[in-house]
């Protein structure tokens, strides 16, 4: 490691803007070397998580629905933030619970922790954890939030990365990388079971 690598000065701090999505905070800040970098702005959301539920037969669920940013309907995972009372305790199981619930009607038995990332060091402050989710059962209707519409598909998790290595399917790059890791798990756990 360089231990010339050094975290930046924070000399001043402002909200400069705030709502039930996002808080932008507004950092002036000088560099190691006493270079000054004002305004920076970084992105405070909430931590996130996603789910890949396997189903008894080994399909996973994934969704589909509309994502304003690109404009266009999009293949993903369960997803979601954390909500103040998960996050006053740090319990992103919690909310992988509640996401599958209301996204897909499902439930789990089991939930296993496959990863935990940064969607953008850079100038996001939040963290999501992704896990896969087993012995699934219908528990009842989803129950979208307000102005969501979610699809669900039931696919082969090698046919869904064959798709995105391909470029025949584009995904949020937290959603890919979950797939991967999800792919490594079952893989792995495979293997260990014919030993």
């Amino acid at each position: 490691m360089n231990d010339e690598l050094k975290p930046w000065s924070v000399t001043a701090s402002r909200i400069t803007y705030e709502d039930r999505w996002i808080r932008v905070r507004s950092d002036d800040c000088i560099t190691a070397d006493g270079i000054v970098v004002a305004p920076f702005h970084v992105l405070d959301y909430p931590d996130w998580i996603n789910v890949i539920p396997v189903m008894p037969d080994g399909r996973v669920l994934l969704t589909r629905e509309y994502r304003h940013g690109r404009g266009e309907i999009v293949l993903g995972l369960v997803a979601g933030s954390l909500e103040p009372g998960d996050s006053k305790t740090g319990d992103a199981a919690m909310a992988a619970e509640r996401e599958l619930r209301e996204e897909t009607g499902y439930q789990a038995s089991t939930f296993v922790k496959l990863l935990t990332s940064y969607p953008n060091a850079a100038n996001h402050s939040n963290v999501v954890t992704s896990w896969l989710a087993f012995g699934l059962s219908r528990a009842g209707e989803p129950s979208f939030d307000p102005g969501e519409k979610v699809e669900l598909l039931f696919t082969d998790l090698a046919a869904i990365l064959a798709e995105l290595q391909s470029g025949a399917v584009i995904m949020q790059s937290m959603h890919v990388a979950a797939l991967y890791a999800a792919e490594s798990w079952l893989r792995t756990q495979a293997s260990e079971s014919l030993k």
